[in-house]
């Protein structure tokens, strides 16, 4: 039986249908991260001079910039390793994690809790920042600024509207019996957790393993060296 030789081993992907379904993904996803890094952080403060006094108030912000900070390191390793999709899902539950020790510092009075979950609320920081690669790991150069843009447009939508549902969230926690200023931190815990669970259902293909491989089957094959007879 005949073989054509001159056929690829493998079909290439179609780029273009990959990475318009990623951008919507992550426009729609950055909004919800958007939305739940922001109602913590307009209260963050105001939390923490409730329980731990005004002194410190400003310590609550920092340990949340210091954990996104903290978390990337992590998180890029997961990238390096694993892809887009596991990387995302991890920082978005770290910062799920913080929101809930935060209500629960809250709830106890509990100083040193709160600080350990402002550190881990910011994964969702380092999470959002990570989706900004993901948007252009598939993008061509021509429009890699444009995509990038987007992304950025939507976590900004985000983290406008936010603010408006701070008193919102209060006002529907108080009858679950938690403390004032509580409310908008388990409202970013569940905002994280839903981002988290849409990028582990949908982020397929990964972006960055896609890449990867693009990259591997474009490389021109090494020359072959005859052995001296």
């Amino acid at each position: 039986m005949a073989t054509d030789l001159t056929a690829p081993a493998h079909a290439r992907p179609d780029v273009a249908p990959i990475q318009r379904r990623t951008l919507r993904l992550l426009f729609g996803t950055q909004i919800i991260g958007g939305i739940g890094v922001t109602i913590g952080v307009a209260v963050g403060a105001l939390l923490a001079a409730r329980i731990a006094g005004t002194a410190v108030a400003g310590l609550a912000q920092s340990a949340a910039v210091v954990g996104a900070a903290l978390l990337a390191v992590p998180v890029t390793r997961i990238m390096t390793g694993y892809g887009r999709r596991p990387g995302l899902v991890v920082a978005y539950l770290a910062g799920a994690v913080g929101g809930v020790l935060v209500v629960l510092a809250a709830v106890t009075g509990w100083v040193p809790l709160l600080f350990l979950g402002m550190l881990l609320f910011g994964g969702g920081t380092a999470a959002n920042l990570q989706a900004r690669y993901t948007a252009v790991d598939l993008a061509e150069s021509a429009r890699r600024g444009r995509q990038l843009s987007v992304i950025v447009w939507a976590t900004t939508i985000g983290a406008v509207a936010a603010p408006n549902f701070a008193a919102l969230a209060d006002k529907t926690t108080s009858g679950w019996g938690l403390p004032p200023l509580a409310g908008p931190f388990a409202f970013s815990a569940a905002a994280f957790v839903l981002t988290a669970g849409v990028l582990l259902a949908l982020l397929r293909p990964d972006p960055l393993l896609t890449a990867r491989r693009l990259a591997a089957a474009d490389a021109p094959a090494p020359d072959v060296v005859a052995a001296p007879a």
